[in-house]
């Protein structure tokens, strides 16, 4: 049997690593006759295992409980490949996370902007916070929204523009708030109240890259190279507009940017 010290140095654990995990229930706490903490060499193998299930990226609670388990069972398979779609859950999310950044930083730094394209752009699903700056229907949709924010490395914050707001004489837009996700990852949406999710249709868009502040963001007269753009090309608007935004400066001093997709025919 070996005293504390020694066996933090058998499994590289310093003792209060090893008085944190007898709390998890991982390592008994057995005491000699002096009321020393003292450990075998099979608990080492037991840490060795236990660590083990830690690099397949268990939780500690979890790996407690599995190490305790019959390891060669189709049950202890059926873990391994449940937390292995986990990870991969997670590698997908991470992936959308870098690409976001990616394309913010290219945003921010384009010199392409207010450049137009034609671009296929996937259908988006998406859930109301707002109707323009009512937002009381997003107490009708909270469920919803709940939902979209715990996916949102694949959701967007987005704002939709009504095909007549940005058709009128008004001088300013009334967008509504909204979060969406691509119709291309609807399987994400399982348990999601479907019936608050709306469809916006895009596919053939005309795309341009704004960096405007927000005061101007809302002004009609910043679509006016668009609906140039459109009518000097023979396009007309299909449906709503849709702005992505790739950062919000709140505080009127900076510059939002922001990704514009118009669905023409």
């Amino acid at each position: 049997m070996y005293q504390i010290k020694e066996f933090a140095a058998m499994t590289g654990l310093p003792p209060s690593k090893v008085r944190f995990y007898e709390r998890y229930g991982l390592l008994e706490d057995k005491r000699n006759e002096s009321g020393y903490r003292v450990f075998a060499p099979e608990d080492a193998f037991r840490v060795n295992s236990f660590r083990m299930l830690l690099q397949y990226g268990f939780t500690v609670e979890s790996a407690v409980r599995l190490i305790d388990e019959n390891q060669a069972t189709d049950v202890f398979a059926g873990e391994l490949r449940s937390q292995r779609a986990r990870l991969q859950r997670e590698a997908d999310l991470l992936s959308y996370r870098l690409a976001r950044i990616d394309g913010a930083l290219e945003l921010m730094e384009d010199d392409r902007i207010g450049d137009y394209a034609i671009v296929d752009m996937p259908n988006q699903l998406y859930v109301n916070a707002s109707y323009g700056r009512d937002f009381s229907v997003s107490a009708m949709n909270a469920r919803a929204i709940a939902f979209f924010y715990d996916l949102l490395s694949v959701t967007s914050c987005a704002r939709i523009i009504s095909r007549g707001d940005l058709e009128s004489d008004s001088d300013v837009i009334d967008p509504s708030y909204v979060i969406s996700l691509p119709e291309t990852e609807a399987h994400r949406l399982e348990g999601c109240p479907l019936n608050q999710v709306k469809r916006l249709e895009l596919g053939k868009c005309v795309r341009v890259r704004r960096r405007l502040t927000r005061a101007e963001s809302l002004r009609k007269e910043s679509f006016a190279g668009l609906r140039s753009y459109l009518c000097d090309q023979g396009f007309r608007l299909r449906g709503d507009v849709v702005l992505f935004p790739a950062f919000l400066n709140l505080d009127g001093c900076g510059i939002d940017a922001e990704t514009v997709f118009a669905p023409v025919v």
